[in-house]
């Protein structure tokens, strides 16, 4: 079943007087449970095709379904529940806030979900678990190596128990050792869990880690290669 539905989705971006074309006319579908890889150079568009897949920006034109809704029709609060609702974000950055321990930091989003106090901490600390961190909830994100952190912003995306979880450049901040172990982690969150996961990417070798791996180029997939096979890509209305 098709989680992420674009077709022929473009993004034009109006500044200076001078139309930036960032997607020109992107079709792909996502199944539930799949792990995929999306990856380009700076300025190819993956990181505005991973914003509008994260409904964090609107398509120009084309449409984009998530979960079977068309998100073209969402209003802005409506935008913000299916973000809170269906997607966990992890981002190069970390961005745990300094002053809150690791599980202060994941129970965080239980609070915009209206979760009772006693319910966050249970559901944080079982999250924490999970990603192997249950011994360092108390410890603030200073107290705690860089792969720590990325797990805590890991546990972090999935305490709402998102249908997808998107991570941009999850290892970019990362040495490659501890790279290795988030990315395993990864592979772990969708062989044992079936968690759907999206990673955007500029590295090569952190693509080749996914099942999946889409190459976006100059605003267009460029390549589609799933399990090792290319897949016939869409011909493109480019508007």
């Amino acid at each position: 079943m098709a989680i992420i539905a674009l077709d022929n989705v473009s993004k034009v971006y109006e500044g200076s007087g001078v139309p930036v074309r960032a997607l020109r006319g992107v079709t792909i579908t996502i199944r539930t449970g799949e792990f995929v890889a999306i990856r380009g150079a700076s300025g190819s568009g993956k990181s505005t095709l991973m914003n509008i897949i994260g409904c964090l920006d609107r398509a120009t034109s084309g449409s984009y379904h998530l979960d079977g809704r068309d998100v073209s029709t969402l209003s802005r609060t409506e935008l913000a529940h299916l973000r809170n609702r269906k997607l966990g974000f992890v981002f190069q950055g970390f961005n745990l806030l300094k002053r809150y321990s690791a599980l202060d930091n994941v129970a965080l989003p239980l609070i915009y979900s209206r979760v009772a106090p006693a319910r966050r901490r249970a559901k944080a600390l079982e999250v924490l678990d999970l990603v192997g961190l249950g011994n360092r909830a108390h410890h603030l994100p200073n107290q705690l190596s860089g792969g720590q952190q990325q797990r805590a912003a890991i546990a972090r995306a999935l305490v709402n128990e998102p249908q997808i979880l998107l991570a941009d450049e999850p290892t970019g901040n990362l040495d490659s050792a501890t790279g290795t172990e988030i990315l395993a982690e990864f592979k772990r969150l969708n062989h044992q869990l079936g968690q759907t996961i999206v990673l955007v990417t500029h590295d090569a070798a952190v693509a080749a880690q996914a099942p999946r791996e889409i190459t976006i180029k100059d605003g267009l997939v460029d390549s589609d290669i799933r399990d090792g096979e290319l897949v016939d890509l869409p011909p493109v209305e480019d508007s």
